[in-house]
């Protein structure tokens, strides 16, 4: 059944309009009498039923509000130097399909690329199609660009368990160690540019005790690194 999300999620009717309405309307052909499933990106959803529909927006009759049980016991907090194009868009959609909980643009010394507030913008749109397209209820969080040093002095204020992705700094890379169980904080990934992090940046990493994590035998672009290590913390516990 087709999902279409609503920030107002409420029993009854309900209007559907912009984006989500031509979706429904223009692009699933959905007609008067198709059922369809309603989420609010913060963990609820509805059954729904088309009551009217217009050119540009319908009505909807909302029921049977519920919560589904969450399906990762580990939330993770991914923070990436964004790549160029289209690559930065597909490791949003495919982040979220994992059900990675937060996702950080990460300002490095080597970054080549700084996504304004219109692209961030446009970047949760492809959020919620992934979510739409995974069936996940709750929309993955995307924090705006934010440097390493900064990232790096609130992860310690909070405790924070830190992975770093940097294949120079480990000669066990698989699997990375535990995370300790009384830490209820969810653990930081970091996921470099294409030059890698500098120097002066693992020094930072260190001295915040973090765990450094490699794929065996070769680089992994940006996005790559960030979906397979991402699986494998999301699957280590």
């Amino acid at each position: 059944m087709h999902w279409a999300w609503t920030e107002q999620l409420t029993t009854g009717e309900l209007v559907i309009s912009g984006p989500e309405a031509h979706h429904l309307l223009h692009v699933l052909r959905m007609k008067t009498g198709s059922s369809l499933i309603l989420f609010d990106g913060n963990g609820s959803i509805a059954d729904a039923v088309i009551q009217h529909t217009g050119r540009r927006d319908l009505t909807v009759l909302s029921q049977h509000i519920r919560r589904p049980p969450a399906a990762l016991s580990t939330e993770l907090t991914v923070a990436a130097a964004p790549p160029k194009g289209d690559r930065l868009r597909t490791m949003v959609e495919k982040l979220t399909e994992m059900g990675v909980h937060r996702l950080v643009l990460l300002e490095t010394e080597r970054s080549v690329t700084a996504p304004g507030e219109t692209r961030v913008e446009k970047l949760r749109a492809s959020v919620v199609a992934a979510c739409k397209q995974a069936r996940r209820p709750v929309l993955m969080e995307l924090q705006p660009l934010i440097s390493l040093h900064e990232l790096l002095r609130q992860a310690s204020a909070d405790k924070r368990t830190v992975y770093a992705a940097h294949p120079a700094e480990t000669t066990d890379p698989l699997p990375p160690p535990p995370v300790p169980s009384h830490n209820l904080i969810a653990p930081l990934l970091l996921i470099g540019p294409e030059g890698g992090f500098t120097d002066h940046e693992i020094t930072l990493m260190k001295s915040v005790q973090a765990r450094f994590m490699a794929w065996p035998g070769t680089i992994l672009r940006t996005e790559t690194a960030a979906l397979v290590f991402a699986t494998i913390l999301l699957t280590s516990r």
